[in-house]
């Protein structure tokens, strides 16, 4: 966009400027080839996802997230009909199938190698080459660390407001730096270290989300992972997530732009968050009803911490927690999965989550507390609900 100025007199002595904007036409970057791999010596089959950068040449307007779908529902531009092959440090050469052709058309732009991680060489270079339909060619390289990789979680419950979680591990060779992250309903917290320990407290903030929310919710069921990655991996993901240090991505993908790197999870906890129940809107809340009302009723408990009090009278306090569904044939959430809510006043909000994220709201339930009961009127489901509390 220019403007051109031009002076007008009036009134004599008095100057003014009348300024013409004009329109200019700022030309698009090209589209470049993106790739994201990373080897994981703990997944069943080796991914590679491949789109193209947006340049506002295409809109894209998406539905709910798809993990079978991940591009696309990602409102991204999936790259299809590529070629993807890898040669291991031994020698072989792998060919990579997209999703799209196994899965009736879901899954464009993933490419999928066949090769578990528990069968990764370590310390040997794996060598990828992606040939596009336009005769694109990106090629990269990649070391996978050493250590044991850790496949199934520890259990154990946390108590936000007393407890801390301390995770050691060993050493590493090949490891450019480790990766700690924690997963949470409004995305992970995660963060780089050249430690083989750390310390998690309850009062742990994240950084990554506006609002700077805890990291631990009572109620929730929350991964903690510890990973060795490699410098491909370091680097891409340092510059994204340190805008003091970092200086602009680095790419060490010729031919496009992305990531092919490595890691091996040495850490990992499956942990149940909880807290005090001390408030009048926490506790166990069950349905109530008559018999016919509990045989189709969808929700059959809540579980309600307060998460936060506001600290401003007009503003309502934070819930968190869990409900108990009842199991329905078909159904993609877990019989057991986590709420977020409000209270003011007596009224309360919950929503019903599947997969313990936030912006995946199945349900609302609005009501008031009546005494030790809630009640209330499901906004997709209609009808009334009534929850009393068992402690």
């Amino acid at each position: 966009m220019r403007s051109n100025c031009r002076p007008l007199a009036l009134l004599g002595a008095t100057t003014l400027l009348a300024c013409e904007i004009e329109n200019v036409e700022v030309p698009r970057p090209p589209a470049q080839l993106s790739i994201h791999a990373v080897l994981s010596a703990t997944a069943a089959t080796q991914v590679v996802l491949l789109e193209r950068t947006r340049n506002g040449s295409v809109f894209q307007i998406a539905p709910g997230f798809d993990l079978e779908d991940p591009v696309l529902s990602d409102e991204g531009i999936a790259e299809p009909g590529a070629t993807a092959t890898m040669v291991t440090p031994s020698g072989r050469t792998l060919i990579a199938v997209e999703d799209r052709v196994v899965r009736q058309g879901k899954g464009k732009g993933i490419y999928r190698f066949a090769l578990s991680g528990d069968s990764l060489e370590r310390g040997g270079v794996y060598r990828l080459t992606v040939a596009s339909t336009q005769g694109e060619v990106l090629t990269a390289e990649t070391s996978v660390p050493q250590g044991s990789a850790i496949a199934v979680a520890e259990q154990r419950v946390f108590d936000r407001s007393s407890d801390s979680i301390v995770l050691q591990w060993p050493a590493t060779a090949g490891a450019r730096s480790y990766l700690v992250r924690v997963e949470t309903p409004f995305g992970p917290r995660s963060f780089f270290t050249d430690s083989t320990r750390v310390r998690l407290d309850g009062e742990l903030r994240n950084v990554e989300v506006e609002g700077l929310p805890r990291v631990f919710l009572p109620g929730f069921q929350q991964a903690i992972t510890v990973s060795a990655v490699d410098s491909n991996y370091f680097d891409w993901y340092r510059t994204h997530n340190d805008p003091v240090s970092g200086s602009g991505l680095l790419n060490r993908v010729r031919g496009g732009v992305g990531v092919f790197g490595s890691l091996v999870r040495l850490r990992f906890q499956d942990v149940h968050v909880v807290a005090p129940q001390n408030d009048p809107e926490s506790g166990l809340w069950v349905f109530e009803g008559t018999n016919f009302e509990r045989s189709i009723t969808p929700y059959l408990s809540l579980t309600l911490y307060v998460e936060s009090r506001s600290r401003r009278s007009d503003q309502a306090d934070a819930l968190s927690g869990r409900y108990q569904a009842r199991p329905r044939f078909g159904d993609p959430c877990l019989s057991v999965n986590g709420v977020l809510g409000s209270a003011k006043g007596g009224k309360i909000d919950v929503a019903f989550l599947c997969s313990w994220f936030a912006r995946d709201t199945v349900e609302m339930l609005s009501g008031e507390m009546r005494g030790d009961t809630i009640v209330g009127r499901y906004r997709g489901l209609g009808g009334q609900a009534r929850f009393v509390r068992q402690r």
